[in-house]
């Protein structure tokens, strides 16, 4: 049975330097929930709080209402998948994979019939006999999330898993891990630093920056409606431009220049006539328009061709370097040097406050 994890107020302190101070966050039974951010932003630090490697100075975790801060790591009952593998060189796959269970005085019989069946879960049961010197290192993380999961573990946490692989292979663990996370439906705790492969596996991310919580949603949620300016430019790529709020009775649009305005059905209702705010465009939020019209005037400098679509870098009329996507359909290749209008799309730009840095955007999650 899956269980929840519920992190309160906790922090975490070294010396006289608060990494985490008062952090909360919930994770769901069962559920793929994945802590992003930079590096030294705390997530791997929160990490090992949970599975007991590092201290908690304030606050509180449990898991299924149980309190943890004082349970010793080996009495957790949980599994976690380092970033280096941590696999055993001098043991077989199999030996590798049943440590675990030999510690914890589980019969010679019940070992091989586990070892045999999560072998066949990650997809290595031909590898048993092999040492990890004859393995890849996609072969090696698999051999990895075995031991994890083979002791029946409450909870699954992975430490940047995939960083060490290739592109190609990062991709094809990535879904094989989700693929295995959902087969034996365990509560996942996972850190990565990398927008893509958290985008790829989880139901929620938390996104975190100097020990704090920016945002907690479902990748849609966090791609589409950042909360702030830096979820906003850490998630995927964002174009910023300064703007105004201008309102006509029930009318509320955003300025981008004097003779562009973009009208705006899901401003907050505290928005204000004159009101500065940055807006984030994401490349494939533009639509490019050759010829004269309403606009940001800009200039093509270069474009790669992807075949189902083109990505242009421009500059604009006021010096600044864009960059948009248009797809095949949208007309030919455009030479660099061709002159255009870039508009935006109204329902899926993202507006934020210019002092606080947070989103004026409600009720409206695409």
């Amino acid at each position: 049975m899956s269980v929840s994890i519920h992190i309160d107020k906790v922090v975490k302190k070294y010396g006289d330097h608060t990494v985490i101070d008062g952090l909360s966050l919930e994770v769901h039974p069962g559920e793929f929930f994945t802590l992003l951010g930079p590096s030294g932003c705390g997530k791997t630090t929160l990490l090992r709080m949970i599975i007991g490697f590092n201290s908690i100075e304030g606050g509180e975790i449990r898991v299924a209402d149980h309190r943890i801060n004082d349970v010793p790591p080996n009495r957790r009952n949980m599994g976690m998948v380092f970033q280096n593998y941590a696999i055993f060189p001098h043991m077989s796959v199999r030996d590798n994979v049943a440590f675990g269970l030999k510690m914890r005085g589980v019969s010679a019989e019940e070992i091989d019939r586990r070892v045999d069946e999560i072998l066949h879960v990650v997809k290595i049961d031909a590898l048993r006999d092999r040492m990890p010197t004859a393995l890849s290192g996609g072969q090696q993380q698999r051999v990895a999330l075995a031991r994890a999961i083979v002791i029946a573990p409450e909870v699954l946490l992975m430490d940047e898993p995939l960083s060490n692989l290739d592109a190609k292979l990062r991709v094809e663990m990535r879904n094989a891990i989700k693929q295995i996370q959902r087969q034996i439906n365990i509560t996942t705790v996972y850190v990565t630093h990398d927008q893509e492969e958290a985008l790829a596996v989880s139901d929620r991310i938390a996104v975190m920056e100097g020990g704090v919580v920016r945002q907690i949603g479902s990748p849609q949620t966090i791609y589409r409606r950042p909360a702030d300016v830096f979820v906003s430019t850490f998630i995927g790529l964002s174009n910023l431009f300064s703007g105004i709020v201008r309102t006509e009775g029930e009318r509320k649009e955003v300025e981008l220049l004097p003779d562009y305005r973009v009208s705006m059905s899901n401003l907050a209702a505290d928005a204000f006539d004159g009101q500065p705010v940055t807006v984030s465009v994401r490349p494939e939020e533009f639509i490019i328009d050759e010829g004269e019209g309403e606009g940001i005037p800009a200039i093509v400098t270069s474009s790669v061709f992807l075949g189902l679509t083109t990505h242009y870098f421009l500059e604009t009329a006021q010096g600044a370097v864009v960059e948009a996507i248009r797809d095949q359909e949208a007309g030919p290749l455009l030479a660099d040097g061709t002159r255009v209008r870039l508009r935006v799309k109204a329902k899926r730009i993202n507006v934020f406050r210019a002092e606080e840095q947070t989103t004026l955007i409600t009720g409206d999650t695409l």
